[in-house]
């Protein structure tokens, strides 16, 4: 297989990849485009004016509604991203922990 031979099957894989890729992109905006899409009456409809059927702001939370979070700190915490970095420098030899 000579040079050319292998730059025609890039060249067509690359093709298929892109096409494939450019099909889905404009296929999920249509859907999206489509499902935003309203009713030509639905303003007509509302006799609050409004046009979204979910209101704006809730007075009060729904009953039985409830959530807790529960924050619990330790004393020698490391955040991952320090733990990366530190990975990180001991292989490219530069300044951190030493494994």
């Amino acid at each position: 297989m000579d040079f050319e031979d292998t730059f025609t099957a890039w060249y067509w894989r690359m093709l298929v990849v892109y096409g494939i890729g450019t099909w889905s992109l404009v296929g999920s905006v249509l859907c999206f485009a489509w499902k935003m899409a309203k009713p030509s009456g639905i303003e007509v409809q509302q006799k609050d004016g409004s046009t979204s059927g979910v209101p704006s702001k809730l007075s009060e939370p729904p009953k039985g509604f409830y959530v807790e979070t529960i924050v619990t700190y330790k004393e020698d915490f490391v955040p991952i991203t320090e733990k990366i970095l530190n990975n990180w420098k001991s292989w490219t030899g530069g300044l951190g922990a030493e494994p």
